[in-house]
């Protein structure tokens, strides 16, 4: 838990959400052990991956079954406070992408995410929040991908725009539009 708590007191936040998740993180992490357990109820810690071509202006998302829509690539810590290191596995278990280099040196976005009860596996799953840390990555759009069965029915290239229109969950949407304007300010100073 020590290298968590670590890389998340080094995230800087670029607004008022991102600090009060940061402080929420920090304060999860430091008092519940079980925080990068699906075991922890309450709150527990996944990654995300923000997956761009070369031209900055596409993201790789997957058509996920369980939500139904066009997402991020990502998953849960299950123990692992190598949040790099378990985000790259999920980027490839759910795309079949290898190759991806960090956009930007550390965690690019944090964000919690309220969590409906659903069943899973055949096990009921309470309410509950997602501690989501979130990296930037790029990787050739025109890399060869594959869908993760029983997880995601298709995997692509969407547009910014478009993976936009297509959230039908106003929580998503505000995060994506947060990582895409980061995105096209980083990119306006360069």
């Amino acid at each position: 838990m020590k290298n968590a708590i670590k890389l998340i007191q080094e995230f800087e936040p670029c607004c008022e959400q991102e600090e009060v998740d940061k402080a929420l993180f920090l304060k999860v992490a430091e008092s519940m052990d079980d925080s990068l357990t699906r075991e922890n109820l309450l709150a527990h810690f996944t990654v995300s991956a923000w997956v761009m071509n070369e031209a900055k202006d596409k993201v790789l998302c997957a058509f996920h079954n369980q939500y139904g829509r066009w997402v991020w690539l990502g998953g849960h810590c299950d123990g692992d406070d190598d949040f790099l290191g378990v985000i790259k596995k999920e980027i490839q278990e759910e795309s079949g992408v290898e190759n991806v280099t960090l956009y930007s040196d550390g965690i690019f976005s944090l964000e919690s995410f309220a969590v409906f009860p659903h069943v899973k596996r055949g096990k009921f799953v309470p309410a509950h929040v997602h501690l989501n840390v979130t990296y930037a990555f790029i990787a050739d759009e025109l890399c060869a991908t594959r869908i993760a069965e029983g997880e995601n029915s298709a995997v692509g290239w969407k547009g910014f725009e478009e993976l936009l229109e297509l959230q039908t969950w106003g929580s998503s949407k505000a995060v994506y539009q947060k990582i895409i304007d980061k995105v096209r300010k980083i990119e306006d100073l360069a």
